[in-house]
């Protein structure tokens, strides 16, 4: 049975914001730094510690729910598509956690049978929760968030990955050309959260699932387009080269990509 997006939404902005007082009690004491995919790729014993505390949480609410962890070994990808499940990123931005205690954030992201349902992202520095879903809309923290405003391509800032704007694998050049201007956070969550509150005009970066669960909830609650950089929509069960927009913007950049 489909669980309340009310229900779900006031337990997951509670499981966040008790995550980000832990994480603001021991940024001072970071250890077990580690690597994974490669020398940049972190995890740390906070990744650890916030999502074993996410995990037990969810599991106490939801016992038969999916929780598709980024720190989990094993990824239950093929069962997303039925019941309850939670995309969750303890830490979003490790790097930037580690190098300079700042612009990283926490993520989850809940859908029921495939289709989104509700979201948060914790701006932990700022102490800023970015939450809502699909009937409820959107807030920052008591604030409500208006709604996507059309905007040409050229008027605005463009959030990317500086990975994937080096390789130029998507005309992301060409994209930054025809924009104001770019800008790289370095955390997904941030950006999204740029998206919403209208700072960045689009976003466009090579996702994991967890990246992408939370964010997608909420562009989509505020009518931003999101797509994979074919106009596919969204697979949650593999790496998403993904770009979100408001609409003027998103037909901009697809006019470029496809020139």
């Amino acid at each position: 049975m489909k669980p309340a997006e009310t229900e779900v939404l006031d337990n997951l902005t509670s499981w966040i914001l008790s995550a980000n007082k832990y994480v603001h009690g021991h940024l001072n004491s970071i250890n077990d730094i580690r690597t994974k995919s490669g020398e940049y790729d972190l995890v740390t014993s906070i990744d650890d510690e916030v999502e074993k505390m996410l995990d037990r949480d969810i599991q106490q609410a939801y016992p038969d729910a999916l929780i598709i962890g980024e720190e989990k070994p094993e990824k239950n990808y093929g069962q997303i598509n039925s019941g309850l499940v939670f995309f969750v990123d303890p830490i979003d931005g490790t790097l930037n956690l580690v190098k300079k205690h700042d612009c990283f954030a926490i993520m989850i992201g809940a859908y029921y049978d495939g289709e989104p349902l509700c979201a948060g992202i914790m701006d932990v520095m700022n102490n800023e929760l970015y939450w809502g879903g699909m009937e409820t809309g959107v807030y920052c923290n008591q604030e409500k968030l208006h709604k996507a405003v059309e905007q040409p391509l050229k008027e605005g800032l463009v959030g990317v990955s500086w990975r994937q704007f080096l390789r130029n694998s998507f005309e992301e050049i060409r994209i930054a050309k025809n924009s104001a201007g770019i800008r790289v956070i370095g955390s997904a969550g941030l950006e999204f959260v740029e998206v919403i509150t209208g700072k960045h005009i689009a976003y466009l970066a090579t996702l994991n699932p967890w990246d992408i669960a939370a964010g997608n909830v909420l562009v989509q609650a505020l009518g931003y387009r999101i797509s994979n950089v074919s106009g596919n929509d969204i697979n949650l069960q593999k790496v998403n080269h993904i770009m979100v927009a408001n609409q003027q913007t998103y037909r901009d950049i697809r006019k470029i990509q496809t020139y």
